[in-house]
């Protein structure tokens, strides 16, 4: 009898622990089970409501500084001023991982700047907006960062 309630016992705490790990990772093992039920015509009206028009959130990046190395040493030096266009709703998880873009932000643009300078005195800023767009999808998800704006940018 004793076995039978260590069994029960342990059981319930692999089945909590797998609803524990789901949620943790963002998935609701429940969803299923309250489409089932009815609550999903609820879901489904508040998601098909008018959506308000929301006044664009931003996170301030900051200041990027990035050394342009050409010839094994180092030429000239790029700042830039970046902002994040980025939903409400995520504006929070955003700045969390802002160390996170820092450094895809800088890895990237070490790789890339040396090459687009070197035909070109100044800076692209359309190219350079459009790959830092790109490391924002594939350092977050795609669609937390709406748009990157380069407020000031000079090459030294």
């Amino acid at each position: 009898m004793i076995r039978l309630i260590f069994i029960v016992i342990a059981f319930l705490m692999m089945v909590g622990a797998i609803i524990g790990g789901l949620y943790f990772w963002g998935v609701d093992p429940l969803d299923r089970f309250n489409q089932l039920i009815g609550n999903a015509p609820a879901q489904k009206e508040i998601a098909n409501a008018a959506p308000k028009s929301v006044a664009p959130s931003y996170v301030e990046f900051g200041l990027l500084i990035v050394p342009v190395v050409q010839d094994k040493e180092v030429r000239k030096q790029a700042e830039m001023i970046l902002r994040l266009e980025v939903p409400f709703e995520k504006k929070e998880i955003v700045e969390q991982n802002l160390p996170r873009l820092q450094n895809a932000f800088l890895e990237d643009m070490m790789a890339f700047l040396p090459y687009q300078l070197r035909d070109n005195p100044i800076l692209d800023q359309v190219a350079i907006r459009r790959r830092l767009l790109t490391i924002c999808d594939k350092v977050l998800l795609p669609g937390w960062v709406k748009d990157v704006s380069i407020e000031q940018s000079s090459l030294k």
